[in-house]
């Protein structure tokens, strides 16, 4: 890939949104595939199962974090393209980050933040309380995409988010977390140009 063509690909959201469509189907493959297969829900009695289940899960998650992360950069590049960070080095051309310093540490929340979608004019969700979820779950798949679900033990006993009652513990390990992330999927659909 030439310069000119790296540039024009990076600067157009659809190939952000593509890749998040990409890695959601990912992650709805192994929901779908993995943990809902029959075999796998007979086998969760057993404990090894159950610790599979979790493995699952945080890899679907990880997955869904991924897809999340470049929406979030598909609206920033749509909308902020003067927060693309890149540099020319001779024929190459480096990305640095998109979206300043969250592009760089995978926060979600962050990433959202910049990218408006908690502003008045998007409308996501109809109650406050949706929006803390989505805060909550932002934050939840942040740690999946950076360690959470590529390591088999945390970096530190400290260092996992963990959901606390504000939000159900079903967000993590039931379908409601979809319920969550779902309209922010649909958002990424519609800002296609």
């Amino acid at each position: 890939m030439d310069q000119i063509e790296y540039l024009k690909k990076l600067k157009n959201c659809n190939v952000w949104f593509d890749y998040s469509a990409s890695q959601r189907n990912v992650a709805e493959k192994i929901l779908h595939n993995c943990i809902l297969g029959k075999d796998f829900v007979t086998k969760l009695k057993d404990d090894n199962s159950f610790s599979e289940f979790v493995t699952l899960w945080s890899n679907a998650h990880y997955h869904y974090g991924i897809a999340i992360e470049n929406g979030l950069k598909g609206i920033i590049v749509k909308h902020q393209p003067e927060s693309i960070d890149f540099e020319i080095k001779g024929k190459n051309v480096i990305l640095k980050n998109i979206g300043g310093q969250a592009g760089k540490t995978h926060n979600l929340l962050r990433l959202a933040e910049i990218s408006d979608i908690f502003d008045s004019n998007v409308k996501l969700y109809r109650h406050k309380s949706d929006y803390e979820s989505l805060k909550r779950v932002l934050l939840h798949l942040s740690d999946m995409i950076k360690w959470g679900a590529r390591y088999p033990i945390p970096n530190n006993l400290g260092s996992i988010y963990k959901f606390d009652n504000a939000v159900p513990s079903v967000l993590i390990y039931g379908f409601h977390i979809l319920d969550v992330m779902n309209p922010l999927f649909e958002y990424f659909e519609e800002e296609r140009i």
